[in-house]
């Protein structure tokens, strides 16, 4: 797990809470559900999180190590040369949106770059946009298992929602 870095607002949204404490979004809801973390909604859909709880959460589900981490490959003398990793999700998110701008391409457009594709790179090119293919119709596959969880969560919530609880009961007032 990479160490979450200072933030400077007091809040997050569900995706960065999720990247915090290092959970799919199921378990972050169950977290919430549980009342091991609190929930603060937003405007529109989402829920916001205290940062000062993702962090008390985030060190009880995935305590540090007892012995200091390795600094072998690190360079002491030059510290800022280090780049920043994006965690997996944020990966994606990013790719995702650099992707919309395929939207922005006309069929001529496409037309001319097949037009002034160099023989000795077709060959590269169509094994690269084959396998953006083969990772963007799994990133489907993916989204649909999670929208079939979602919706069969969705359902038994309903169905339970009907059962009477020990708190419906009514008063003999």
């Amino acid at each position: 797990m990479q160490p979450a870095k200072p933030s400077r607002f007091s809040f997050v949204d569900e995706g960065e809470a999720v990247r915090r404490l290092n959970v799919d979004r199921e378990t972050l809801l169950e977290l919430v559900a549980s009342k091991r973390l609190r929930a603060y909604p937003g405007v529109g859909k989402g829920n916001f999180f205290r940062v000062g709880d993702l962090e008390k959460l985030a060190a009880e589900l995935h305590p540090a190590p007892a012995e200091a981490p390795s600094l072998q490959g690190v360079d002491l003398l030059n510290p800022t040369n280090q780049r920043r990793q994006h965690d997996p999700g944020y990966k994606v998110h990013l790719r995702l949106q650099a992707d919309l701008k395929w939207y922005d391409l006309t069929d001529d457009d496409l037309k001319a770059y097949v037009r002034e594709l160099h023989p000795a790179a077709y060959e590269k090119q169509r094994s690269n946009v084959t396998s953006v293919i083969a990772r963007l119709e799994r990133l489907v596959a993916l989204m649909d298992e999670a929208a079939q969880r979602w919706r069969s969560q969705g359902k038994s919530a309903q169905e339970n929602a009907g059962q009477p609880r020990d708190t419906d009961a009514p008063s003999g007032n």
